[in-house]
């Protein structure tokens, strides 16, 4: 057992290692006259979009984070009525961020930024510039709609249908306008930030969704596309074409995905009679409250009879893995970051935890509420004296 848990925090060592292995970016931010207080910053590293901690006590913010596409982004909202967008272009880079109220006009601004860029800046940015300029008379239309009908859009057919109609036409306009600078990151940006977040108030629309996958697929390069950014845009919009909804007695969808020391894990046709898929986050009260559960179905079924695979949507993997160790978590573990394997399968929320036999497929399914253990025992022992 000591061994066995040795390898466990080998193992976990290991991942460390490799998170912190790919790229990374290195952001200094620079704050003179900043109330920390009305500060918010988000940083996205391509899959994930996390708030920031701000230490009271600093004048400048440190960010040190893996990320996973061409350009991580900063966005900073200040007295919640300043709002900007940046690209981090290079691994080291440094945003100055002032505060003036003597400048009417801007009191909130940056400049003297290094490996910084501006995205949703009309005077700088030329291809947003014209862009909205194309979509003047839409967004005028869609504004007026939050404004006059806010409570009824998502209640009220007529106003929905007239939504969905406002949205298409401006998204059209994005996609026949960007298509030329399809190699710019910026256009690819916009698709995902603007375009998909328009589309998401269309409701039940497949065929509009797999337009917008076919232009994805069809016009922007390989380089954005394969990217885990990339891949988590192709992911979510598959998934609003043709919904996954899990039910007991139904095969499992055929995935690939690999374990936290880069071993792929194999579900189908696997040498475990069944396999025990639980997906859960470290800051998940009931996903901790049912870990004893899942330890005892450890301890009484054999490793070749119960495969056990914990698959955390945890954002952070420090705590994911602090999590693992303090739980005693002794079994297969993958880190999901950024939702990519549990989106692809429709799974939202957690816990969420499926049993699937030899053959994938699934024979107890449970979404929140309390496991019931005595079910999967049964399960597995039925099984047992068939054969």
């Amino acid at each position: 057992m000591r061994l066995h848990c040795l390898i466990v925090l080998t193992i976990l060592m290991t991942f460390s290692a490799i998170v912190y292995g790919q790229d990374h970016v290195k952001v200094r931010i620079n704050l003179r006259g900043i109330d920390k207080e009305k500060l918010i910053v988000h940083f996205d590293d391509g899959i994930v979009l996390d708030v920031l901690e701000l230490d009271q006590a600093d004048s400048s913010i440190n960010i040190d984070k893996p990320v996973y596409t061409r350009y991580p982004t900063l966005n900073v909202t200040y007295d919640r009525k300043y709002d900007k967008n940046y690209f981090i272009d290079s691994n080291l880079s440094i945003l100055n961020l002032f505060y003036d109220p003597k400048r009417k006009e801007t009191p909130f601004y940056s400049e003297g930024n290094t490996h910084i860029t501006a995205i949703y800046d009309t005077a700088s940015n030329e291809i947003y510039r014209n862009l909205k300029r194309e979509q003047e008379i839409e967004l005028i239309k869609l504004n007026n709609l939050f404004t006059k009908h806010g409570s009824e859009l998502r209640t009220n057919d007529s106003i929905k249908y007239e939504l969905a109609n406002t949205v298409k036409v401006i998204n059209t306009k994005s996609l026949d306008y960007l298509t030329p600078y399809a190699n710019d990151f910026f256009s690819f940006y916009y698709f995902k930030d603007q375009v998909l977040g328009l589309a998401s108030l269309v409701e039940n629309d497949s065929e509009y969704y797999s337009n917008l996958l076919a232009y994805y697929n069809n016009t922007f390069p390989d380089e954005f596309r394969n990217t885990k950014e990339g891949k988590k845009i192709a992911a979510q919009l598959q998934q609003k074409i043709s919904p996954t909804r899990l039910k007991e007695n139904e095969i499992l969808p055929d995935i690939h995905f690999k374990d936290i020391n880069r071993g792929a894990i194999k579900l189908k046709n696997s040498k475990e009679n069944f396999v025990l898929l639980d997906f859960w986050a470290s800051w998940c009260g009931p996903c901790l409250q049912q870990i004893p559960d899942i330890t005892e179905l450890r301890k009484q079924f054999s490793t070749d009879v119960l495969k056990i695979v914990s698959i955390s949507i945890d954002r952070d993997s420090t705590s994911f893995i602090n999590s693992v160790k303090e739980h005693k978590m002794d079994w297969i573990h993958s880190l999901d970051r950024g939702s990519l394997l549990s989106d692809s399968l429709g799974i939202s929320s957690v816990p969420t935890l499926l049993l699937l036999n030899r053959h994938g497929k699934i024979v107890y399914y449970k979404n929140g509420g309390k496991l019931d253990v005595d079910r999967i025992r049964a399960i597995i022992r039925e099984d047992s004296c068939n054969y």
